[in-house]
Parts: C-alpha cells; structure tokens; sequence
C-alpha cells in the first residue's frame, strides 16, 4: 500500500485505534471494579473473598517467571547508566530516578517485612526484616521522597544543583537496579522451595474465572417469553454504556508538529500547535454532552424489554421500578448540569476541561452540581443503596430474574461499565478532566496571582501522558468511592428513592441554576478587580488539590500497612444484632 493510500485510511484507522482503546480501559476497569467490590465485601462482612481462583506454576518456573521483569528493569537501568548516559544529566531526569530509586527501595523492604510477619521467619534473610514494621519502612520512604523533592527544587540554581544533579543521575539507576533484583531475587527463593506456586494476583483471577464460565453455562429461556426481545434485551443495555465515553476526551491534545518531525513531541510544548494533532477524543462533536445523556437514556430501554419478555410477575416489577427510578433520576442528572453549562458555555466535554484548566476545577465553582450530579449518577447506575429494580430480598432478581448465562453478565457488566462511565464524566465535568495542579501546556509552573513562585519546562509527549494518567487516576478513584457507598449506605424503600428524587434532588438542582446566575451575573459586573479576585482564588483552589492530595496519599499508605485489628461483634439474627445496636427505626411510606 502507498502512503499516499495510507494517509486517506490514516483519520479512519486512528478513530477505531480510539474506540478500541475506550472499550477496552471501560471493561478493564469494570473488570477491576467486579474484584474490588467482592473484595472490600469480603472484608466489611468477614466472609471469603475472591481469592479462590488460581493456577498453579511449577515452583522452579514461577522463579524463573519472577526475575524476568526485574532483570528487564535492571538491564534498562543499567543501560541508561553505562550506554546511554550522557556527560551532563538533567535535573528532571535526576529527580526522576532519585524518585524511583526511593520508590523501590521502601516498596522492597515493605513487601518483604510484611510477607515475614504473615508467614515468620524461614531463612536467615528474614531475621533482617523481622524488626522492619511496613508502616515505619512507608513512613521512611515518604519522608524521603519529599526530601529528595524539596533537596532538587530548593537549590535549583545553585551551586550545590549540578553535584545534586550528577548524583541522581548516577546513583539513583544502581540503587533502583539494586532493589529491584533483591526483591526478585528473594521472591524467587521462595518459589523455587516450593513444588508448585498458586498463581492468584491478589483474587484478580477470579473476575476472569467467572467471565469464561459464563460463556460455557446453559442459557435459559422461559416457555413463554418472547424470544427475540428476551436476546436484545441485554445488548441494548450494554452497547450503550459502552460507549457512552466515545465524547470524553482522555487527555489534551497531542501536538503532531510537521509530518516526518518529531521534535515537537519531545520539545517544549507551545500554547499554539503549528502542525498535525491528534485528539485524544473518539468523537470529537459540538453537541458532546446531549449525545452522553441520549445514550445513557437508552439503559431504560433495554431494563423494561428485559423484565417484559421475560413474562415473569418479579421481572415485570423489577422492570417497572427500573424505569420509573431512571426517568426521575435522569431529570435530576440534566438540571444539575445546566449550572455547568451556564459557567463553561459550551455543551463540548473538552472546551469544558479547558474551561477549568484556565481557571478552576469544576468542583470549586459548582460544589452543589458536583455533588447532585454525582447522586444522581450513583442512581442511573442501579446499584446499592439504589438498587430497588434488582432487590434480591423481594423480588428476587428484578429485570433480569429470568436470565442466565452470558445475558446475565451482560446484564450484571452493564452496571459496571456505568459505573466507569459516569466516574470518567464526572471527572471531566468536576475534577479538571487530565488537568493537575499547577500543569499547562509548557510543564509545571506554580503560580500564585500574578508572581510566578517555580516553572519547570517539560517536554509536551511527557505533559500529554502525565494528563492521560491524572485523567485516569481520577476516573478509578470515583469509581472506589462508589465501592465505598455501595458498602456503607442500607438500601432505600421505594417512596424514600422517589421522594430523594423529586423532593430533595430536583428542587435542589433548580436552586443551584438559580444561585448560579446570580453569580454569573455579579462575576460580569465586577470588573477588573473581580477578575484579579477569581485568578487568586483560582490558584487556591490549587493549592488545596495538592494538599489535599499529599494528606489522602500518607493517609492511604497509613491505611494499608495498619494492622488488623478484630473486634467482637454480635452473631445472631438481624432482628437481636439490631436491638444490640440501639433498636431501629421507622416512618410510615410517603410517595
């Protein structure tokens, strides 16, 4: 094929590259989600986890499985030190090491201390790791990462900068190669004295275990439901939702430059792009946000054909609830998003993140959109405490009550991937999208008003991945904090779902349209020095992002290495457990 022929198909070929690429990160993380959620289940209710599913290797060969990687890392190291290092390092590459090097050294003696204190002491490496606390080896790590972070940017300049520099540089890629291989050194130690290993990935096996027997079971199909709807059912639900983040853009704009040069992806980045770019968007179209809540709008559809054709009384209610839920619920979703519309002009999910790039995050200037949009889309994705369409305790298994098989995971998938979906627009829409504190297009620069306090220049492949991660990192961590929701809150009765909706939800997102002109209409009025106002707020609304981001990550290393602590609970009926706690109760039902 010519390349002229090739550039004609080029546009086609990276719009399905895009399209495979959102499906794929949607049902991977819908995979992800369907462990987390069975494992934080397992651990709230103290019952067995997903951590059944395994596949036994050879000891010898899950050795030889355990060094590969890290020799790779250690090669790669190695290779940048001797071959590949040049005779005046930079600073970002020596910070990065540094980082890394750190990052792998606290890692190492962590997994290793903790591995001794679940199992003991059964080689003489372990004596030297059995007085470590894999709390204290984190805490250490972390206070040396802010050293090492505020060592490079507090004598940028000096004198003391290049024999710092030189330093990372050199001895951070040993120290990396170090750690990794005495990690992969000591797990394999251990692999190779047993005879055969168990392969479980911390219960990630079970998901994939679950999704192969699906397609192997019977699918059932009642006598007298009908059969063509009772099979579209499951797919107008799934298709869909699964591709409902075709108008979410996943990070800025990659600027191409002039074809055949590829100095502009790894040069300063500049506010225009001069050549090519490639939009990090499968549909890049105006009208982004209707087409996301006209799709979303189509699940109704494929829950009522479900419980309809199923000619089943419990699948016929559980169809019924679903749809009246998702009508009310959908109400409330488009309302609360005219706030944000009113701020950021424009219905194109990317100009919006760009909106909040230049100025602050969704969440600062709408903090009550934020937080009914979020409700509402816990809602659409009918899961606890809303999952009243499904309730097992009366109606068996609502909607989809007479299916099996592979329709049920579609069915049962669905729900995950819209948990995804939703978690990925409200980041968009909330949370900067791929923006992070103090980032723009030329690299990080702290700002605070008009004095510029630190600029670091970086390369703009480097600004556009790190924008890709953030964007998900963001979106997974929605999506955790549903898990938490759907573990903590009991399930609504029907008239408290429809009352949340219609009494509370509603008439809370037409106030938040109404304060939200008025501030529309003061912040035009302001004049200039509004205006020098909002860009100082705007920097500290920053500020809290980053320190509120540094206290939830020692907060969650804390978290993991904390011991386990039991306590003694009532084990009885839920009638005696609820008197033990304080009795419960009860309101008469309100539509």
């Amino acid at each position: 094929m010519s390349m002229d022929r090739l550039r004609e198909f080029l546009p086609a070929l990276l719009i399905v590259g895009k399209a495979l690429f959102v499906a794929m990160f949607s049902m991977t993380a819908a995979v992800l989600l369907t462990w987390a959620d069975r494992r934080q289940g397992s651990m709230i209710q103290d019952r067995v986890g997903p951590n059944r599913a395994v596949i036994f290797l050879p000891g010898k060969f899950a050795a030889v499985m355990a060094l590969l990687p890290a020799l790779a890392i250690a090669g790669a190291a190695g290779w940048w030190l001797v071959l590949a290092r040049r005779e005046a390092p930079t600073p970002t590459e020596a910070l990065v090491f540094s980082q890394l090097a750190i990052l792998s050294v606290w890692a190492t003696a962590a997994g290793i201390a903790g591995r001794v204190r679940s199992l003991g002491v059964a080689s003489s490496i372990d004596l030297l790791f059995q007085q470590i606390q894999p709390r204290s080896a984190a805490a250490a790590g972390l206070v040396a990462h802010l050293i090492s972070l505020f060592a490079f940017l507090g004598l940028r300049g000096s004198e003391y900068a290049v024999t710092l520099t030189r330093l990372g540089a050199g001895s951070g890629p040993a120290i990396l190669a170090v750690a990794v291989l005495g990690g992969a050194f000591y797990t394999a130690m251990n692999c190779a004295r047993e005879k055969q290993v168990g392969l479980r990935l911390a219960g990630i096996m079970h998901p994939v275990a679950d999704g192969l027997k699906s397609i192997f079971k019977e699918d059932f199909i009642p006598p007298t439901a009908d059969k063509l709807l009772h099979a579209i059912a499951p797919i107008i639900s799934f298709f869909p939702v699964l591709v409902l983040l075709a108008v979410v853009p996943f990070g800025a704009p990659l600027c191409l430059g002039v074809p055949g040069d590829w100095s502009t992806l790894f040069g300063p980045a500049t506010a225009v792009c001069t050549g090519q770019t490639l939009s990090l968007q499968v549909l890049d179209v105006d009208s982004g946000l209707l087409f996301y809540l006209a799709l979303a709008g189509l699940g109704i559809i494929g829950a009522v054909v479900g419980g309809w054709a199923s000619n089943n009384k419990y699948s016929l209610l559980g169809a019924i609830r679903a749809a009246s839920q998702m009508v009310s619920y959908e109400v409330t979703l488009g309302l609360t998003l005219v706030g944000a519309l009113m701020i950021y002009g424009t219905l194109r999910v990317d100009l919006m993140v760009a909106w909040q790039a230049a100025n602050s995050w969704g969440i600062f200037v709408q903090p009550l959109g934020f937080i009914l949009f979020f409700a509402a889309a816990i809602a659409e994705s009918k899961r606890i405490p809303f999952d009243i369409p499904e309730g097992e305790s009366e109606i068996v298994a609502g909607y989809f009550t007479e299916y099996s098989g592979m329709k049920f995971a579609m069915f049962f998938f669905a729900e995950y991937v819209t948990v995804v979906t939703s978690s990925a627009l409200i980041s968009a829409l909330f949370l900067g999208g791929w923006h992070l504190p103090f980032f723009d297009a030329s690299g990080l620069r702290v700002t605070l008003g008009q004095e510029v306090l630190f600029a670091q220049p970086l390369p703009h492949l480097v600004v556009v991945l790190l924008g890709v991660l953030a964007f998900i990192g963001k979106t997974l961590l929605l999506c955790w904090l549903q898990l938490l929701i759907r573990w903590t809150l009991p399930r609504f009765r029907y008239d408290q779902l429809m009352k949340l909706s219609w009494r509370v939800l509603l008439p809370a997102s037409l106030g938040n349209v109404m304060i939200t002109g008025l501030l529309v209409l003061v912040a035009a009025e302001g004049g200039a020095s509004m205006e020098r106002g909002l860009a100082y707020a705007a920097d500290v609304t920053e500020l809290v992002v980053v320190g509120a981001s540094l206290w939830a990550t020692v907060a969650m290393v804390r978290l993991i290495f904390e011991p386990t602590r039991y306590q003694a609970m009532l084990a009885s009926t839920s009638a005696q457990f609820a008197k033990a706690m304080g009795g419960t109760r009860t309101r008469r039902m309100g539509a």
